[in-house]
């Protein structure tokens, strides 16, 4: 029964990637949803598959005939969204959630279909006219079901059972502090594509000036594929490149040819990619990144990452964010600090952030949702782990401000965690070897004015991040600017959380915690001590607007919300605002 309720592999899954430029039919909108905490729809009561549960979408066939749900007559819920916010009894909610629509097809298939799922929180099934096709794990990847051959003409049920439950075995774990919203959180779409087609096709930079890049070809067809050959064309420069045994590359001399994107001044590339009838146009961004010695270098030039980190919450209503109005609204904000460079905090976040980020100019820290403690012993959580991992990079190995990969926050030191980081470090340079990997370090300091680092994950990793909170959980405010960090790995350093806690227009002296006044001297004090700290070379303060969280109770104050936030949940600047 276990397995049935919390599953721990996908199955019948498969990532697309470049879906913008697909043939594409929505399916957000209105759904209608049952709510069931006892899984009722899906396991009988002696702990069998329940073979007429609600996915089967039953309607009385006589009057006395009885189906004990009804999905005609449930709760509506908008698809993408999370369902915590639509209805005030299910802010803190967690369980399963049944989701259906019904769409009608009209045509009959002359390709190959697939349901696209943006992300759904955290486990999710997926049904079709009653039939189950494929399980997912995992609450912040894209996914997607093949449904070929099922689509004839007419009316047609699709059922979605998503549950946000936490369990240890599961990623994140038990405790986050963040808002564990539930829902299909990002798009619903059915793609067409041709019956031989590219699952997944990329181009990047690499620190010496080539471009690589692959494509992954799906089809029964795919072995005749080399007359003609499958090719990506840069058009703007008209430089032609073959896939060859799945790959791609162009000499750093060709690529010498193509204006770089930079920081602040983002040059994309149209390109197209070529594979027998199928065809995929792209914008992508070519820029190196490399670490030499303490520094990070972008195009060969030392750069300094002014930085913020990110939650994947809207600007406003405390709710999921999800598409580009609300990825354009947090890097408004973020620009609007001087920054050049986004911590996109602590999972995969929507894909409009990523390529708003690259039409933006800026750069971006990605990250996987391992968070704090999960079960670093377990073979199914690191198999899952890897997943998870592949989702990340495999789509959004082509966006140029991506530059760090980070596999964790804030885990505690011992030797499983480091086995399970560094074989996700490794997944991570094994998908992609032109980025840096990193990983946020809990770091408590002593009342030693200098803090030295040695969590052995720092010589896993290429770049040292450190979250820490001096004037804020622990030290004293005036004895922040003394402080010195060093770590035993003569690697670069990112500071990448600190900060404290405010209520937006709580005012007081900078004595008086909870205080706009006392939040902005905090960051005063944190500034002035990474002036002098040889080794950093970047921030992403904690944090730029304030998020939900559960653990965050205090009344009046918090209210079930962080308030390290240089904006308030709804987007009202804070003092410390105008100190970054």
């Amino acid at each position: 029964m276990e397995q049935l309720l919390n599953p721990k592999v996908s199955a019948n899954t498969v990532l697309l990637t470049n879906l913008a430029c697909r043939q594409r039919r929505s399916l957000d909108g209105t759904w209608r949803a049952i709510i069931d905490p006892y899984d009722t729809g899906y396991v009988n009561i002696l702990g069998q598959r329940n073979k007429l549960g609600y996915f089967r979408d039953l309607k009385p066939r006589t009057p006395s005939d009885r189906v004990e749900y009804d999905f005609d007559r449930s709760l509506e819920l908008v698809v993408p969204g999370d369902w915590n916010t639509q209805d005030p009894s299910l802010l803190y909610y967690e369980g399963t959630v049944w989701y259906r629509t019904l769409f009608d097809v009209d045509r009959a298939e002359s390709a190959r279909t697939f349901l696209s799922f943006g992300a759904a929180n955290h486990t999710t099934r997926v049904f079709l006219d009653g039939e189950e096709l494929a399980t997912h794990v995992g609450g912040f990847g894209p996914f997607a079901v093949e449904v070929t051959g099922r689509l004839a003409l007419g009316s047609h049920s699709l059922v979605v059972q998503v549950n946000n439950r936490r369990e240890p075995d599961r990623i994140p774990g038990m405790r986050s502090d963040w808002w564990n919203f539930g829902g299909i959180t990002r798009s619903v779409e059915l793609v067409s594509v041709p019956r031989t087609f590219l699952r997944d096709a990329w181009l990047t930079m690499a620190p010496d000036g080539r471009i690589i890049g692959g494509a992954t070809i799906d089809g029964a067809d795919s072995a005749t594929l080399n007359d003609p050959p499958c090719t990506v064309d840069l058009i703007d420069a008209g430089i032609t490149a073959e896939l060859v045994d799945g790959g791609v590359e162009i000499d750093a001399v060709t690529a010498s040819r193509l204006e770089r994107w930079s920081p602040g001044a983002p040059v994309l590339h149209r390109i197209r990619w070529a594979c027998g009838q199928d065809v995929i146009d792209d914008e992508v961004g070519f820029r190196t990144v490399k670490v030499e010695g303490n520094r990070v270098f972008v195009n060969d030039e030392e750069t300094f990452l002014r930085g913020i980190s990110i939650h994947g919450e809207g600007p406003s209503g405390g709710k999921r964010a999800h598409g580009p109005d609300d990825a354009s609204t947090l890097l408004s904000w973020a620009e609007d600090l001087g920054a050049n460079f986004v911590r996109l905090a602590h999972y995969q976040h929507d894909e409009h952030m990523v390529r708003e980020a690259d039409r933006r100019g800026l750069l971006a820290w990605t990250e996987l949702p391992v968070y704090w403690n999960i079960a670093f012993g377990s073979e199914a959580v690191m198999a899952n782990a890897v997943a998870q991992a592949d989702e990340l990079v495999i789509r959004d190995r082509s966006r140029a401000s991506v530059i760090l990969w980070s596999v964790a926050n804030e885990t505690l030191p011992d030797d499983a965690r480091l086995s399970f980081l560094s074989t996700l470090v490794q997944r991570v340079k094994v998908l992609d070897s032109t980025r840096l990997t990193t990983a946020a370090l809990l770091t408590i300091p002593s009342k030693d004015p200098v803090v030295h680092i040695e969590d052995p994950l720092g010589e896993v990793v290429d770049v040292i991040a450190i979250n820490q909170y001096l004037g804020w959980y622990y030290g004293q405010r005036l004895e922040i600017a003394s402080t010195t960090f060093s770590t035993a790995f003569a690697k670069p350093i990112i500071f990448s959380e600190f900060g404290a806690g405010a209520k937006h227009g709580n005012h007081g002296t900078d004595e008086e915690i909870w205080t706009e006044e006392f939040q902005a001297a905090v960051y005063n004090e944190q500034i002035s001590m990474i002036r002098n700290q040889a080794d950093c070379v970047g921030l992403s303060p904690w944090i730029l607007k304030d998020f939900r969280t559960p653990l965050r109770v205090l009344p009046e104050i918090q209210d079930g919300y962080n308030r390290k936030g240089l904006v308030s949940e709804e987007g009202e600047r804070k003092l410390a605002f105008d100190v970054l």
